[in-house]
């Protein structure tokens, strides 16, 4: 009876370390990877916030409440020390799978990886951003910073 007993406790006392290793061990691996989708989305912005402000002109609609999924910036340097023939600039946005890839001048660069959704409305001279990035491994955590930039003003 005795043993029954102690078995009982034991048993119980087991179930209740087994599952708290579980748990302790699932939230980590949630941490670990919200991080990295959170770190995705801040190299990403860092390219979008240095862009954004010195664009010009881009090709979205003003007004249009659908989210693009890639922009085109464009706008002319406006320092003193600028050579004329690179004095215009071009920088491309877009996802190609899960990579946020950057074009600046024809040269493509990764603004960031395990980017899952990327959204652009433009109304007047404020560029408003959705991103979202999920990060790898089996709690698939994602993160979504959404964000506005305001453009260059009109004629300068």
């Amino acid at each position: 009876m005795e043993l029954l007993v102690a078995m009982a406790v034991g048993g119980a006392l087991l179930a209740g370390l087994v599952t708290s290793i579980y748990q302790v061990s699932w939230y980590a691996i949630r941490t670990r990877d919200q991080v990295v989708a959170q770190t995705d989305i801040d190299f990403a912005t860092l390219w979008l916030k240095k862009d954004i402000p010195m664009a010009a002109t881009t090709d979205l609609t003003d007004l249009d409440p659908v989210p693009r999924s890639s922009v085109t910036l464009t706008w002319t340097d406006s320092t003193g020390w600028a050579p004329p023939e690179t004095a215009s600039h071009t920088s491309t946005y877009a996802l190609s799978g899960t990579q946020l890839l950057r074009t600046y001048d024809g040269a493509v660069t990764i603004a960031g990886r395990q980017i899952t959704y990327l959204g652009f409305t433009q109304s007047g001279r404020i560029i408003s951003v959705v991103i979202t990035a999920t990060g790898p491994g089996i709690s698939r955590a994602s993160e979504t910073l959404k964000f506005t930039v305001k453009m260059l003003p009109e004629g300068s």
